[in-house]
């Protein structure tokens, strides 16, 4: 994926000022959430699409940010805003220039057509990545604490 040259950088503070009262409703309803929780969980994914966008964008090689089972509920907010097909596209083109496809992960668990060494150090990559654009705080959430698991 190349950034649109005629975009510029976006910065996060940009980003997590975003807000979508829908997708946040939506949320609540699907997964039975507090609109606390919703607008938590909304603000970590921001994050996760600014650090998907940086990614997909960074030097000297771009590599695709993956969704494990730490921070699912992320995933299932980014799914709700997805639900919102014409104010995404437009979030995507406005914040960063292009469309921020969610790509899911076809593998399962066990699958001897995955390689585990390869997946192993993409989420050391993801990991470090995280911290270099995020953050320790973030990191320690979202990773250690497992804030955003589906099962938290």
């Amino acid at each position: 994926m190349v950034a649109n040259a005629a975009h510029p950088p976006i910065s996060l503070e940009d980003v997590l000022a975003y807000r979508h009262d829908g997708v946040m409703r939506r949320y609540v309803q699907e997964h039975q959430a507090s609109p606390e929780e919703a607008a938590e969980v909304f603000q970590e994914m921001l994050k996760y699409l600014y650090l998907s966008y940086r990614a997909a964008t960074s030097e000297p090689e771009n590599f695709g940010c993956v969704v494990s089972d730490e921070i699912e509920k992320i995933d299932w907010m980014w799914h709700m805003f997805l639900l919102f097909t014409i104010d995404y596209a437009e979030f995507c083109d406005c914040y960063f220039g292009f469309f921020l496809h969610h790509v899911p992960n076809e593998a399962e668990v066990g699958d001897p057509s995955v390689d585990a060494s390869a997946v192993l150090a993409q989420v050391e990559r993801q990991v470090e990545f995280v911290y270099d654009m995020l953050g320790e705080k973030t990191l320690t959430a979202w990773y250690d604490e497992c804030r955003y698991s589906a099962s938290a």
